[in-house]
């Protein structure tokens, strides 16, 4: 999966950003996270690539990187390995419901049937189907879109982020760049004018990167709910309904910690304060973003 543990860079080119990282440093320190500030020969030092423009930077050791679609190969060959079975490319557009039981859901038609129903569906979650209704919970999709450049040799030791955009470096070489918040819906058109800012962005981060050609650009869908929280417990008024959404921009970060809350729920009876954090009902208990 290519973990990666360089560590990642937050490097300021004006005033402004340098403000900026002042300010996201001490609130680092206070949450107690390893955190390292670089004059601009220190960053120029670690990443000779970036901008001569770059004035200083963050440096976070402790936060490291996978290739995410090498991941999730690794993570259907894991769960084969151990005897679950994947059913894809069907549509999951309802729930089977008796009462205050869920008993499955139908997939393109068909019942699949099982004792616990977890709903980690995404940017979708708010279509599906539970009785006459949709599954009382609001996410809706944000479009992210990202570039990626395909130089001879790596460029960058590590990822490196600015306030307006970031650099992702692969162990083949390949510089991943994103990414856009775009709320248009369940589109996942690639348009030039955001592929343009995002390779512009690339070059103020590091002007080498103009003589590349785009070699790859996407979209994807990311959950977003209001308050800007996951939604990850029950469902109320289901016994065995259980929700996993809204992830936004973390996502594949917040996966393992998600999973493991939503196991051992279900197979232990344990109850994670998580649970109450990031619950269907945490509005009526006072709880918001703030909180975080």
């Amino acid at each position: 999966i290519e973990l990666d543990r360089s560590g990642t860079l937050y490097a300021a080119f004006t005033a402004e950003d340098s403000e900026h990282l002042k300010v996201r440093f001490s609130r680092q320190q206070a949450a107690g996270i390893t955190v390292e500030k670089l004059s601009a020969s220190e960053t120029l030092k670690a990443e000779p690539n970036l901008s001569g423009d770059v004035r200083e930077s963050l440096y976070f050791p402790n936060d490291w990187q996978v290739e995410n679609r090498r991941l999730l190969t690794a993570l259907d060959v894991s769960v084969r390995a151990v005897g679950v079975a994947i059913i894809e490319n069907t549509q999951v557009d309802s729930l089977i419901v008796d009462g205050d039981r869920v008993l499955g859901v139908l997939a393109d038609g068909s019942p699949i049937y099982a004792e616990t129903i977890v709903l980690a569906t995404g940017a979708w979650t708010s279509l599906i189907k539970i009785g006459d209704a949709t599954v009382p919970v609001e996410v809706k999709p944000i479009r992210g879109q990202m570039i990626s450049f395909a130089p001879p040799r790596r460029m960058f030791e590590r990822v490196i982020y600015s306030p307006r955009g970031y650099l992702v470096p692969r162990a083949d070489g390949r510089v991943l760049v994103g990414a856009s918040v775009e709320d248009v819906g369940f589109d996942k058109s690639v348009t030039p004018d955001t592929v343009g800012q995002l390779k512009e962005c690339s070059v103020e981060i590091s002007p080498a990167l103009e003589a590349y050609e785009i070699a790859e650009s996407w979209a994807g869908l990311r959950p977003f709910a209001q308050d800007g929280l996951p939604m990850i417990g029950r469902i109320i008024g289901y016994q065995n309904l259980i929700v996993a959404t809204a992830h936004y921009r973390n996502g594949i970060l917040l996966a393992p910690i998600t999973a493991k809350i939503i196991g051992e729920a279900i197979v232990d009876g344990k109850v994670s304060k998580d649970l109450d954090l990031f619950g269907l009902d945490r509005s009526e208990k006072g709880l918001n973003a703030n909180a975080f």
